[in-house]
């Protein structure tokens, strides 16, 4: 029986016997009475200190409202109405087709995150000119570009040549 319940039933035994309360033991987990909580009585009574609200939403919904204001661009003689998104991602590509660096980055980057694939039609216009032959020419040329890059795979010696065999460090 652990020590908690000895004391329980000890407690219980001297209520019954005197029909008093026995005398409070203090120690480690039981403070005195006059300290112990009152019923009723919040442990802490100023309460926890208010959060600051985050601007993260308000951020969001800021970025959300710009990005869907509308926006009118002059292509030439005519004008259209685009959202502010569009605009923005138009200009970016204005800037990739002009050799901005960072709008390529930015543009691969968008589009492998979009799961767009930049070179699709330009893939299938090239397979479309080449001849099978010329085709097997090329991708055998691809291959050997690939190997100079690609570091060959590790080749490991046959167990038998290793000194550590597990066979003879068990009969040590």
């Amino acid at each position: 029986m652990s020590k908690q319940n000895n004391d329980s039933s000890a407690n219980s035994a001297a209520k019954t016997q005197g029909g008093a309360e026995p005398e409070y033991k203090v120690g480690p987990g039981r403070p005195p009475k006059e300290y112990q909580f009152k019923p009723g009585q919040s442990g802490n009574p100023k309460g926890a200190k208010r959060k600051k609200p985050t601007i993260d939403l308000d951020l969001k919904a800021a970025l959300e409202c710009a990005l869907k204001r509308s926006a009118t661009l002059k292509q030439g003689d005519k004008e259209r109405t685009v959202t502010m998104a569009e605009a923005g991602i138009e200009q970016m590509v204005a800037k990739f087709v002009k050799g901005d660096r960072d709008a390529r980055r930015d543009l691969f980057a968008l589009a492998e995150r979009l799961g767009i694939d930049l070179f699709a039609e330009q893939k299938q216009l090239i397979q479309e000119a080449l001849t099978p032959n010329q085709a097997a020419i090329l991708d055998a040329y691809v291959d050997r570009q690939c190997d100079k890059y690609v570091p060959p795979t590790r080749v490991f010696a046959p167990p038998e040549l290793l000194d550590d065999d597990p066979e003879e460090q068990k009969g040590k």
